[in-house]
C-alpha cells in the first residue's frame, strides 16, 4: 500500500503498522511483526511513534496489545495541527515577502533587470521560472527558436496539469514551421488558450505579475548565443503586461469551438478555422498547411465563403464575417426595427 501519511510525520513503516491495527482488535507486537513483515525491533519502533502522535493505544496486559485510535479522530488532530504550522509558514512567508518588497522599492534600478546569456543559461532560467508560476503563464511565441522549435516544454505541460493558467499569442510565422502546428494542438488539449496574430513584437513570457523573460537584442536570425533580460516588478514590466493584453484582445483564437452556434449563419467548425487564420492575417499558403488542404482546395472553400457572404473582396468578407459572428469571440449584429411589426 502506498504510502500517504508522511506529510503528517508518519514515516511509511509506521503507517504500514497503523494500517496493520485497523482491524479494531488488540494486537500483540509478534502479531505486528508477522502480518507487516516488519523485524519486532522495528515494529516496536514504528508503534512507539505511533503512540506518541495519538493514532496507537496499549492495553498494559502480558503480553502488551496494541489498538488503532479512530482515524476520526487521531488524524483529524493532526491535520489540524499541521494547518496550523502551515497557517503559521503563511504568515511568516508574507512578512519575508513585505521585508522583500520594501528593500526592491528602495534598490538601484540596475537591480530591477538581470541579463541571462547563453541557451543553455537561458533555458535554465526560463524553465526556473515557468515552474515557479503561481496564478497565469502569458507567453509570446515567436521565431526563432534555439532549439529549433520542436521541444514539447514539458514545464508548461506541468503548470497546465496543475490548473495554472496558460494564454499565449503566436505569430503567424511560428504556426507555420513545420511539425511546430502539432505542439500548438497538444498544448491547447492540454488546456493552453491559444490565439494567433500577424506579426507579434518579440518572444516573451510574464510570470504572474512578477518577473517578464524576452530576448536583449531584436531581430529573426538565431543568435548563436543568445542574451535574455528578465524584468522584475516595475513600470517596464507593468508595461509589458499591458501590452500583451491589447495584442491578446485582437488576436485570433487557434482552436475553433467544438460546438455549432445556434445562429442559423453559423459556419461548420473547419470553416471557423478558415475564418480565423484568415482574418489573423495568415498568408494562403500557411492557411492552407494548418487546415491540412491543397491550395486549390483552400481558394475553393475561400471563394464559397465570400459567396455566402455576399463579398467581392475579402475587405468584404471580414466586415461581414465580424457582422455575424464568423469571428471568434465577435457577437453577431442584430438590427432593431424602430416601427411595430
Amino acid at each position: 500500500m502506498e504510502a500517504m501519511l508522511e506529510v503528517l510525520g508518519i514515516d511509511p513503516e509506521s503507517e504500514s503498522v497503523y494500517a496493520a491495527l485497523l482491524s479494531g482488535r488488540p494486537v500483540t507486537l509478534d502479531d505486528l511483526a508477522r502480518t507487516t513483515g516488519l523485524p519486532p525491533a522495528r515494529a516496536r519502533v514504528a508503534l512507539r511513534r505511533l503512540q506518541s502522535s495519538g493514532l496507537v493505544g496499549r492495553r498494559h496486559r502480558r503480553p502488551a496489545t496494541y489498538i488503532a485510535i479512530d482515524p476520526e479522530v487521531a488524524l483529524d488532530g493532526l491535520l489540524l495541527n499541521k494547518q496550523e504550522e502551515l497557517h503559521q509558514a503563511r504568515l511568516r512567508a508574507g512578512e519575508f515577502t513585505e521585508r522583500f518588497r520594501r528593500a526592491a522599492a528602495t534598490r538601484d534600478p540596475a537591480e530591477v533587470i538581470e541579463i541571462v546569456t547563453g541557451t543553455d543559461a537561458v533555458q535554465q532560467r526560463s524553465d526556473q521560472m515557468i515552474r515557479n508560476v503561481r496564478h497565469q503563464l502569458r507567453v509570446f511565441d515567436k521565431p526563432p527558436y534555439h532549439d529549433g522549435g520542436l521541444d514539447p516544454n514539458q514545464a508548461e505541460l506541468d503548470l497546465l496539469g496543475r490548473g495554472v493558467t496558460v494564454r499565449a499569442v503566436y505569430d503567424a510565422a511560428s504556426i507555420d514551421i513545420p511539425g511546430r502546428q502539432q505542439l500548438v494542438r497538444m498544448w491547447a488539449e492540454a488546456g493552453e488558450e491559444a490565439r494567433v496574430l500577424a506579426d507579434v513584437p518579440t518572444k516573451m513570457g510574464l510570470v504572474d505579475d512578477r518577473l517578464a523573460i524576452l530576448p536583449l537584442r531584436a531581430g529573426s536570425s538565431p543568435d548563436p548565443s543568445p542574451s535574455f533580460v528578465v524584468l522584475h516588478r516595475s513600470a517596464v514590466l507593468d508595461a509589458l503586461s499591458a501590452l500583451f493584453e491589447a495584442l491578446w484582445a485582437v488576436a485570433q483564437p487557434l482552436r475553433p469551438s467544438d460546438e455549432a452556434d445556434e445562429n442559423p449563419q453559423a459556419l461548420s467548425v473547419e470553416d471557423q478555422l478558415l475564418v480565423s487564420l484568415l482574418t489573423a492575417g495568415l498568408p494562403d499558403e500557411a492557411i492552407a498547411r494548418q487546415a491540412d488542404l491543397s491550395y486549390r482546395t483552400l481558394q475553393r472553400r475561400l471563394h464559397a465563403l465570400m459567396e455566402r457572404a455576399g463579398a467581392s473582396t475579402r475587405f468584404q468578407f471580414g466586415i461581414h464575417a465580424a457582422a455575424n459572428g464568423w469571428v471568434s469571440g465577435v457577437e453577431p449584429r442584430t438590427s432593431v426595427s424602430g416601427g411595430d411589426e
